[in-house]
């Protein structure tokens, strides 16, 4: 007998519902498939406490932790929400973009062609540059080499730049024609600078003549079995990626619009925790993981010696940063930016490593979570101390005058005078724009001070930046630079020079 319509239809929703059924049960299945996660040994309960206590505290959406020891990920979880409103829990197979961790894997593939012969560390970097060439307005562009890039010595100052909107950054050559310049002596001091791991990956680029993603997918990440590593998020891995958020100040975490650089090997790369840790047991084992030898020893210990010196005694390699933790020797990196806070800590001699997460720009999981593993492993040690700083002179009397010269400005020069009285009273002509300098500060033979003006910056910014003036005196000539700010857009170093009139 024939089924009637109804019955036909009753049974098509039945039909319906259990297929629906099994394509959640296939589909809770995969992702539990996915989460390699791996419970904590006793020794790290204190820790996993804490991180459970920050999560319901607001510290943090999400944490993700891996931790070495012995060739061997010993810990391996998720804690939290990976996406607060879909209710997706982070796993250490979630995928979070890593600010500043992307410098040590930025400087793996350069090193991976150096290792091909195919980079020279100390030669100049504009030997690599096709289009428009570093320069530098003292000593010689020539002394800014790729090792001193890559350990922070080049002369090239603060800058960040994020944008917004779908908005792309102009290209590379651009971007070097606009802001490449070495505002110290190359080799003279250590100023941090992403811009310098943006000229890294772009060379990078040009000398294997590959674009740089697909030379870092093949050379590095898909070698190493990091399928969920590279500077995006990879078709197919959709839903692993993590949210990025940022605290208002009731607490209450907002999304954080996506965003790109203008120096991507500085902060682009997105990873997990689990891809992370076979990075790091690559390095701490001499550039080799598993048979699959990335570096040669020789080069992978290179990376991890110490070649330049901070202003608080620790040091940088070549894209790792180099000192100790606890009392024991590390090698070792930190990231930040709107949306995100991370962590690899890594200690060679005792077969150590640790890496922290987080999608949140509040640093203090970050921080703390690497901290208290430290001190699981090392518990004789003790944390660093915090840095002092010397309080400033704030004494202006070498300073009073009036300064005139130029702002250098890729649009073309901004003349600038500066007008000191006192300690208070600092007026400043940038332009035709009569300002008043606040947060005026002189120690020694430096002097800083902000005033918001409008110059041209980014096309995804359209208010007005503050332009933070950092100058340094010799005599009765200042030079520095004058930064363009704009809290989660951008720092953009601009040069000055400054002549003080008789």
């Amino acid at each position: 007998m024939a089924a009637v319509p109804g019955e036909m239809e009753g049974k098509m929703r039945k039909n319906l519902r259990y297929l629906s059924s099994l394509c959640t049960l296939f589909s809770f299945l995969a992702l539990a498939a996915n989460a390699q996660d791996i419970p904590a040994p006793p020794e790290f309960a204190g820790v996993r406490a804490y991180i459970e206590q920050g999560i319901r505290d607001g510290l943090a959406p999400s944490v993700a932790v891996a931790v070495i020891k012995a060739e061997k990920v010993i810990w391996a979880e998720g804690f939290g929400y990976a996406d607060l409103e879909r209710k997706m829990r982070a796993t250490s197979d979630r995928i979070y973009i890593l600010a500043s961790v992307s410098k040590p894997i930025t400087a793996t593939g350069l090193m991976i062609l150096r290792d091909q012969g195919l980079i020279d560390l100390e030669a100049p970097a504009n030997r690599y540059l096709p289009g428009p060439k570093l320069k530098s307005y003292f000593g010689s562009a020539d002394a800014m080499t790729i090792r001193k890039i890559a350990n922070h010595t080049s002369g090239l100052p603060l800058h960040y730049s994020f944008l917004y909107d779908n908005i792309l950054p102009p290209p590379m050559d651009e971007t070097v024609r606009r802001y490449g310049f070495a505002a110290t002596e190359p080799g003279s001091e250590w100023n941090y600078s992403n811009l310098g791991f943006g000229i890294l990956n772009y060379i990078t680029e040009v000398v294997s003549e590959t674009p740089w993603r697909k030379f870092m997918e093949n050379k590095l990440y898909d070698r190493l079995g990091m399928s969920r590593t590279s500077d995006h998020v990879r078709k197919g891995r959709e839903a692993d990626a993590t949210v990025m958020y940022t605290p208002d100040v009731a607490g209450r975490f907002n999304r954080v619009a996506p965003y790109v650089f203008d120096h991507p090997g500085a902060s682009i790369i997105h990873s997990s925790a689990n891809d992370l840790a076979q990075f790091v047991r690559m390095h701490l084992n001499g550039g080799i993981v598993d048979g699959v030898r990335i570096l040669t020893e020789k080069t992978a210990r290179e990376m991890q010696t110490q070649t330049s010196r901070r202003p608080d005694g620790s040091g940088t390699g070549i894209g790792w940063g180099v000192g100790t933790y606890y009392g024991h020797q590390c090698f070792s990196h930190s990231g930040g930016m709107p949306g995100v806070a991370t962590w690899i800590r890594a200690y060679p001699n005792d077969g150590v490593a640790t890496i922290v997460l987080t999608n949140t720009d509040r640093r203090t999981m970050a921080d703390e979570v690497t901290s208290r593993i430290a001190a699981v492993f090392f518990p004789e040690g003790k944390p660093p101390e915090p840095p002092q700083r010397d309080k400033p002179e704030n004494d202006p009397s070498g300073f009073v005058g009036a300064w005139n010269g130029r702002v250098v400005h890729f649009d073309g020069d901004i003349p600038v005078t500066i007008e000191i009285k006192d300690k208070d009273t600092v007026n400043v002509k940038l332009g035709n724009a009569n300002l008043q300098a606040r947060e005026v500060r002189f120690d020694k033979d430096r002097f800083s001070g902000r005033v918001d003006a409008a110059i041209r910056t980014q096309d995804s910014y359209h208010g007005v930046p503050t332009i933070d003036f950092r100058l340094k005196r010799e005599g009765n000539r200042m030079t520095g630079t004058a930064v363009a700010l704009a809290s989660g857009y951008f720092a953009l170093s601009h040069w000055v020079e400054l002549t003080r009139g008789q």
